[in-house]
């Protein structure tokens, strides 16, 4: 699978399109995809350090014709010219699978022009304020629901919504922090930029609080850098950084977090660290509210209304308040279980499974796959299969004109199998995945194919039923979404308005 993103760096778009993208970028990569970042030459870009990942980069121009450069982060981008910067870079190389785009700038216009480099698009996405034109959207936050995109989408688009969806790192997949009697080290980040000076800020609302450790992270380009100097200089316990190789580390060794509504919301949650949260952008105050309904952080509002006095009063709330804490981390614990990386690659690489029929060779595979402890559980046969028996089994079913077996192939791999027997114009399927594939979204795929697959083996198929236990929550609700509708504890598939009589 080849994928592209499109996203970009600035003081001004701050660096947490970058960070995100990244981190879906690295799984990507893990599961075999290639990975190439098409980016513009702003100020603060991060294309080295994406090379240093060993990522393909793309430079676009800094500046486009009739482009204010002093335009706010949600404005449009002439995006003509954005494709016909994005057409001479990619001149002559072979297509892509996908293009993610994560940036405010390029709407739908953007979207379906960029189909020309790839059949696919997805859509990375914090406002819902906007048409879209992609086959795929992603919207992490808690604010992100079905009921804030009504008629923005396109009939087809699959939406991933919420946290469950958290592009997490690797490091961020931890135990809690302890949440201690009273609070002794602070953390203070405001992201890669920080041009609202809220690092600043929060040094002053600070300084009334001498016993705090407090480790600073705010970029040597931060517009108050040289005033942070000059306080950091006179308080021992004050730490500033302009950049932390190690950040998660720095999370792990503090009590309370002082920063913005961004993608950190959901490193932060994952380790249950306690936070009191200011938007510093508009895309940050929906999200910032229903967190803090949720009783995840505290949250004072958006930059702009919150002063200094504030802040510091909040931090005197916070810092001695054990139980506030300890709720704090609990409650942000539960949105994430810091495998959201995980299911977005799957849900990209999920369009192009491919499935094959099974042959003796999968012996070994099946047997193994349908023994699996997970598998049994939630079987109508629970009982171990002998190794015997399965090889009959198998034999039997490869020479039965009635039964279909698939089995599922991504690029890393095999990710389960697909029975089918049917029985007139009605086929009974049963599905399983590998155990390293279960609980990130490959049986949606999974059964998509194989009813593709299936439909076209067997011409005169009317339906699919599908059996399954009560107690298979996730079985129940894949084939829910697979358009089954449910009877007791039977799931039925009617294909007949979809095939030409």
């Amino acid at each position: 699978m080849k994928v592209l993103i499109r996203a970009d760096a600035s003081p001004t778009i701050g660096s947490g399109h970058i960070a995100r993208c990244l981190t879906l970028a690295r799984e990507l990569r893990r599961q075999g995809a290639h990975v190439a970042f098409a980016c513009r030459l702003l100020a603060g870009h991060r294309l080295q350090a994406l090379e240093a990942e060993g990522f393909e980069t793309l430079s676009l121009p800094d500046s486009y014709p009739g482009e204010d450069p002093q335009q706010a982060i949600e404005s449009l981008l002439p995006w003509q010219a954005d494709i016909e910067a994005l057409e001479h870079v990619l001149a002559d190389r072979p297509g892509f699978d996908w293009i993610i785009v994560d940036h405010y700038g390029l709407d739908h216009h953007w979207q379906t022009a960029a189909r020309r480099f790839a059949p696919r698009i997805m859509a990375v996405d914090d406002l819902a304020t906007r048409t879209y034109s992609v086959d795929l959207l992603l919207n992490q936050n808690l604010s992100g629901t079905q009921a804030v995109y009504e008629g923005l989408l396109p009939e087809h688009c699959r939406t991933l919504l919420g946290p469950r969806y958290a592009l997490l790192r690797e490091e961020f997949r931890c135990e809690a922090i302890e949440i201690k009697p009273k609070v002794k080290r602070v953390i203070v980040n405001f992201g890669g930029f920080d041009a609202a000076m809220q690092t600043h800020h929060a040094m002053l609302a600070l300084a009334d609080y001498p016993g705090l450790e407090v480790d600073f992270v705010a970029g040597a380009d931060n517009p108050a850098w040289a005033r942070m100097q000059r306080m950091a200089a006179s308080r021992p316990h004050w730490r500033l950084h302009s950049f932390v190789g190690q950040f998660h580390q720095l999370m792990l060794e503090a009590d309370l977090f002082i920063g913005a509504g961004g993608g950190t919301s959901w490193e932060r949650a994952a380790m249950g660290l306690p936070t009191i949260c200011i938007a510093v952008s508009n895309n940050q105050r929906a999200n910032g509210d229903v967190m803090a309904t949720f009783g995840a952080h505290v949250y004072l509002g958006p930059r702009e209304t919150v002063t200094v006095e504030q802040l510091r009063q909040a931090i005197g709330f916070v810092v001695d308040n054990q139980c506030l804490r300890q709720s704090l981390a609990e409650h942000s614990r539960r949105l994430v279980d810091r495998l959201g990386a995980s299911r977005v690659a799957v849900a990209l690489a999920g369009a192009l499974l491919r499935v094959r029929p099974a042959t003796q060779a999968d012996a070994r595979l099946l047997f193994e796959g349908r023994n699996a402890e997970a598998v049994r559980r939630v079987s109508l046969d629970h009982s171990v299969v002998d190794w015997d028996r399965h090889c009959q089994w198998l034999q039997a079913s490869l020479v039965n004109s009635q039964r279909l077996l698939l089995v599922g192939e991504a690029a890393d791999g095999p990710v389960g199998v697909l029975r089918y027997d049917l029985q007139d114009s009605e086929a009974l399927v049963s599905i399983y995945l590998f155990e390293n594939r279960l609980g990130l979204g490959w049986g949606r795929a999974l059964l998509a194919r194989g009813e593709a697959f299936a439909t076209a083996h067997w011409p005169q198929l009317r339906s699919f039923t599908a059996q399954i236990l009560p107690a298979n929550q996730a079985s129940l609700a894949l084939f829910r979404q697979a358009g089954f509708s449910q009877g007791t504890c039977v799931f039925t598939r009617v294909l007949k308005d979809e095939i030409d009589e």
